[in-house]
């Protein structure tokens, strides 16, 4: 079955639909797999590129609507996405992506039942299917490896303040630095390359834990800055090696 792709460029939407609406009186058109009634315009190699087995313009409300194996492409952005259901937003600057969504950009990855891509603000909101999390990995520039992985009930990636936002029964996972981590809220600044935990943190690394109200992680200097809500200790447990006698 042959499926149907289309290209966007963000400053020429507005011109495609007009000529969309110029040809289909209704001002909806629906692309099938069988039959393509219109081409685009002439497509931007740095534009947003949607794949879909179909596809419906609507001149009206500007909404571009993508069902079925939904492949997106935003090579200015080097953004990749897959879902069952994609809802382009022209107008407002916004990509509703729906049902098993996998976002790749950069090597990091984004997965939920739901994406919303604000694309002025650079921003992802993920959430999940019920009783289920969201899941992202981020590869952490300098140190290779698997990277970091979070689960959490919902997770904000904001691409120009270089900010990830997880709240919700938050899981995080580095394995290359055998760390380990819950708490109710994780804001990775990939920036400064810190992850501040806050809410009933507890983090273990190498065997030893770390318990507290909030604890900042400093990525490249692998320290760890722990804080209590007011009267109540940080507790903390290390595990000491024995010597062992030759």
């Amino acid at each position: 079955m042959h499926r149907i792709t289309h290209t966007f460029n963000r400053y020429r939407d507005w011109r495609w639909l007009l000529l969309l609406s110029s040809i289909v009186c209704s001002g909806t058109i629906a692309l099938q797999t069988q039959i393509i009634p219109v081409q685009a315009q002439p497509a931007n190699p740095q534009g947003l590129s949607i794949q879909a087995d179909t596809q419906e313009a609507n001149s009206q409300t500007q909404v571009v609507t993508a069902r079925g194996n939904v492949q997106l492409r935003y090579p200015s952005r080097s953004l990749q996405a897959k879902a069952n259901l994609a809802q382009y937003f022209i107008k407002q600057k916004r990509i509703v992506l729906t049902g098993s969504v996998l976002i790749v950009q950069d090597g990091n990855t984004l997965e939920g039942e739901s994406v919303t891509y604000l694309i002025d603000e650079g921003k992802f909101i993920a959430n999940p299917k019920p009783k289920q999390q969201v899941r992202s990995n981020y590869i952490i520039p300098e140190q290779g490896g698997k990277g970091m992985i979070i689960f959490s009930n919902t997770q904000e990636a904001n691409t120009k303040t270089e900010m990830v936002t997880a709240r919700g029964n938050v899981r995080l996972s580095y394995p290359d630095k055998k760390l380990q981590a819950r708490a109710n809220t994780a804001q990775y600044n990939i920036k400064a390359r810190q992850i501040l935990l806050s809410g009933n943190v507890l983090v273990v690394n190498n065997g030893s834990s770390l318990q507290g109200d909030t604890i900042t992680y400093f990525i490249d200097e692998g320290r760890f800055i722990a804080r209590q809500k007011p009267g109540i200790p940080v507790q903390s447990i290390y595990i000491i090696p024995e010597r062992t006698n030759n």
